[in-house]
């Protein structure tokens, strides 16, 4: 297993009303603001039990707040409580390919964060239990994330 650096503190108190805008069009999106506006990180992540529905709440949440309970999520996936549990490492993993994909720059600009997340769920694809033949290659998918995140080489 390798291993994490030290929990990575928030730089920022939880996204207020103003990060928040739209979040009333999408239902998934509105289900998401009543569970988190205005939890920390920590306060937060129980909810994380349910990867997949969380997931599917960040990928259209408004950008500020994704890029803030994004790292709940992160956490939650480096947690015991989500050792044999491919139904969370997983949907983090293409979460963060399907948002960048969606909202260029959303996980770019907070991709160094997240890196050591990304690394370890790559890394350790065998202790979430998920055979590569249903989850797919968890370092392949990693590698997709740096290269949708990485500066393009202009070739100059």
């Amino acid at each position: 297993m390798t291993m994490l650096p030290p929990r990575l503190a928030r730089k920022h108190s939880p996204p207020g009303a103003d990060h928040w805008q739209g979040y009333k069009s999408d239902l998934d999106v509105k289900h998401a603001h009543k569970l988190l506006f205005g939890k920390s990180i920590t306060e937060v992540q129980q909810y994380f039990a349910d990867s997949i529905g969380r997931a599917n709440e960040l990928l259209y949440m408004p950008r500020r707040a994704f890029q803030y309970y994004v790292f709940a999520f992160a956490e939650f996936v480096v947690s015991d409580r989500a050792v044999s549990n491919a139904d969370s490492a997983s949907p983090f993993l293409k979460l963060l390919q399907s948002r960048e994909q969606r909202d260029p720059g959303s996980v770019t600009e907070i991709y160094k964060d997240l890196a050591p997340y990304v690394d370890h769920v790559a890394s350790n694809q065998d202790i979430y239990d998920a055979p590569i033949d249903i989850y797919g290659s968890f370092p392949k998918q990693a590698e997709a994330i740096r290269a949708l995140c990485s500066p393009v080489e202009t070739g100059r």
